[in-house]
């Protein structure tokens, strides 16, 4: 009778730490998922944030808002999908979604934040528009997000501002 107790005991304190265990394992690879997921969104807001091209075809166009379906993203697009296809299958199984909205612009003596460059040219009166590049990486399947990263972009623009 003390052995059938002592066995069931034991059975039970197995069955609690093996589904414990399997928590812990399910909690860890959500956690990697969702860094996979932060870090990819963070290089594609790093990658659309280096290139002028699809900013200045929005102030040309006078655009207030671009995901990369609108001819305003043509190039990047192509160069996201290259990129994309060119990584890894963790990548490739990641739904990307950007979008690049056009917020009001900044004149050269407003509080415009420290660039690389000390001040701007003696030729005008530059305009700095501001952007903001939102990208959302989720599943394939389309379920919630696992990160969105924004990223605020200034372009200078010497020409007459729209």
């Amino acid at each position: 009778m003390l052995t059938l107790v002592l066995l069931s005991l034991i059975s039970v304190v197995s069955v609690a730490t093996l589904r414990s265990s399997a928590l812990e394992l399910r909690m860890s690879g959500n956690l990697l998922q969702r860094e996979e997921a932060l870090q990819h969104a963070l290089g594609v807001a790093a990658m659309i944030s280096s290139s002028a091209e699809p900013f200045v075809a929005m102030q040309r166009a006078g655009r207030d808002r671009c995901s990369m379906l609108h001819s305003c993203a043509e190039g990047l697009s192509r160069r996201l999908n290259a990129l994309l296809d060119g990584a890894g299958p963790e990548a490739q199984r990641l739904h990307t979604h950007v979008e690049i909205h056009r917020h009001g612009s900044l004149r050269s003596g407003a509080s415009v934040p420290r660039l690389q460059e000390a001040h701007a040219s003696g030729s005008g009166v530059a305009t700095f528009i501001r952007f903001e590049v939102r990208v959302r990486v989720g599943d394939a399947r389309g379920d919630m997000p696992r990160a969105q990263v924004v990223q605020g972009v200034l372009l200078r623009w010497l020409g007459d501002p729209a």
